[in-house]
């Protein structure tokens, strides 16, 4: 069909070792498992930032996420997202979930082209609990849904304050079905972008699932996630519309490693949500299409910014005129033709305003690194190492960035340097000084 129907499922800070198909084995996923098999298992997908609200934003507009600044709330508001550009082509948009990119006039969803929504504003964390910055023992001892007052929206009125964050995934689920059945009644394609808040701390989950996980509280509200997901394959089916549908099943940012046993898996890879080490912005990515998605493993180099000309090259829709930085995917997903990306600029989170780490090809550099945000007992941010010359890594041979190559590919290193310096300088950021030789001891050549 011209105009498929698109669903993206999004995750709120699940790792890239937290399901069965990533090799997770104490974390019961067998829809997910089975979409994967049946579909595109992505093995080099990135969230476009190791950090919620940037994340998000890459993916609704296709841009860069610090390009310009990262908190520019009036660029955001000019940008077209994803829901204005399918909804010129005739599409049915809905978010179910969390939105977090604003609720200011002009980026409201009802704002930014969806038809309807029906979620939180943002996090499922307020900033402070009885009065102190969340740490891992407020999410250890604030067990109370009341103890986390996060209201629950339906269009523009609160309907429910502090809302059953117990009953999100269930009652997310129902809203997107019900969703896709007015679509189908209405004959019109549909973008549906249901975006969970959950596994994000505090944990919470419906009841049927508590204490059924071998991965604890945290795998009980993964194993749930996996339920709607195969709730969600289960009604497209009975519509018919499975061969009409593109799925897209991933994760906003890696795991928080840092809240113990509340926070998920990283699997092979180095580092955490937060930081530019690759757990903190590789994630998990399914994509599922019968007929068109040959079922395979993919090591294609690939990050959610470009889903925006994707699904611009997909449905027809005439992307904005200002440069986007996404890349069409389309002979990836449907021909098994090799990325058209090449590299990525990574910075860390929101906390911190200057890249961190690059990637080009099957290199990565690092220029500042920090293994967690923040300290999780103090909550006291940590802190970050400057590196010169620059950490370097072949992600191809050894993805958990444990095997530094510095001093054995010194120009190789120089030259990606440079290459950060100017990505860095393309999206606003003023470049770095130039590599400078250690005073002490010379890298062979």
């Amino acid at each position: 069909m011209s105009t498929p129907n698109v669903i993206i499922v999004l995750c709120d800070d699940l790792g890239y070792g937290d399901l069965g198909c990533y090799g997770n084995e104490v974390i019961a996923t067998p829809k997910l498992d089975a979409l994967a098999a049946g579909g595109l298992r992505c093995t080099d997908f990135y969230a476009s930032a190791a950090w919620c609200m940037p994340s998000r934003k890459g993916l609704m507009t296709g841009v860069h996420p610090y390009r310009g600044g990262m908190d520019n709330p009036g660029l955001l508001r000019s940008r077209t997202m994803l829901p204005e550009m399918l909804g010129r082509r005739g599409y049915a948009s809905a978010l179910i979930g969390k939105w977090h990119l604003g609720m200011e006039p002009g980026l409201h969803p009802l704002d930014q082209g969806f038809d309807y929504f029906y979620g939180t504003r943002g996090s499922n964390d307020p900033i402070t609990v009885h009065g102190q910055r969340q740490n891992y023992e407020t999410f250890r001892t604030a067990r109370a849904e009341s103890d986390w007052p996060v209201a629950l929206l339906r269009n523009r009125d609160e309907i429910e304050h502090p809302a059953r964050q117990s009953l999100f995934t269930r009652r997310y689920t129902e809203e997107a079905i019900r969703f896709i059945d007015k679509s189908q009644a209405e004959q019109k394609p549909f973008f549906l972008y249901l975006a969970h808040n959950m596994p994000h701390v505090p944990l919470f989950t419906a009841p049927p699932f508590a204490g059924k996980s071998r991965g604890g509280l945290y795998g009980d509200v993964v194993e749930e996630l996996d339920w709607s997901m195969g709730e969600i394959v289960r009604c497209l089916d009975e519509q018919g519309l499975r061969e009409d549908t593109l799925i897209l099943f991933t994760s906003d940012n890696g795991p928080w490693c840092m809240f113990r046993e509340f926070g998920g898996s990283a699997g092979p890879l180095r580092g955490e949500k937060g930081t530019g080490w690759e757990g903190g912005p590789r994630v998990p990515a399914i994509f599922s299409w019968p007929g068109r998605i040959t079922p395979s493993v993919s090591d294609a180099f690939m990050v959610n910014v470009d889903l925006f000309a994707t699904l611009a090259a997909m449905s027809g829709a005439e992307p904005p005129a200002y440069p986007l930085d996404s890349l069409d995917l389309s002979e990836v997903l449907f021909a098994g033709a090799a990325s058209p990306r090449s590299s990525y600029l990574f910075f860390s989170s929101g906390h911190y305003r200057e890249p961190f780490s690059y990637r080009a090809g099957d290199y990565k550099i690092h220029v500042r690194s920090n293994d967690m945000l923040r300290d999780p007992i103090t909550g006291e941010d940590a802190p970050v190492t400057e590196h010169d010359p620059p950490l370097l890594y072949n992600l191809r041979q050894e993805v958990g960035e444990r095997r530094e190559l510095s001093e054995t590919h010194p120009d190789l290193m120089r030259r990606l340097r440079d290459e950060f310096d100017a990505a860095a300088g393309m999206l606003g950021y003023e470049a770095t000084a130039p590599y400078r030789k250690p005073a002490t001891g010379s890298a062979p050549g």
